[in-house]
């Protein structure tokens, strides 16, 4: 092999452990952008309930105390579940379809990388 094929074949040899990086951190990230969105419509929803709720108390003068206490407590438990199964997913590497993530391939040393 010629110093010219074995700089080639190094360099690919570099591409496709990059490539095979990246696909592997691609796999264990976990998707938080249907969490992102729910996230934002609760709090959303609490500031509209809570100015929704100012004016009834302006225009009424007095509040529906245990709708304000269950709506929030909704809102609470809600978000709560939402934070237990984001912690739990990335405490334990799953994808979002549940199957558990494994690293089966034995890590490849710089060594096999150069020569």
């Amino acid at each position: 092999m010629t110093e010219q094929e074995r700089r080639i074949r190094i360099r690919h040899l570099k591409r496709m452990y990059r490539i095979r990086e990246r696909k592997e951190r691609h796999d264990k990230k976990v998707s938080g952008l249907f969490m992102k969105r729910v996230v934002f419509t609760l709090i959303l929803a609490a500031f509209i309930f809570t100015v929704v709720m100012i004016f009834v108390f302006l225009r009424m003068g007095s509040e529906p105390s245990t709708l304000i206490e269950n709506v929030f407590r909704f809102l609470s438990v809600e978000g709560g579940a939402m934070a237990l199964i984001k912690s739990v997913k990335t405490v334990k590497g799953t994808k979002s379809n549940g199957e558990i993530q494994h690293n089966d391939e034995p890590e490849q040393d710089d060594e096999e990388v150069q020569g």
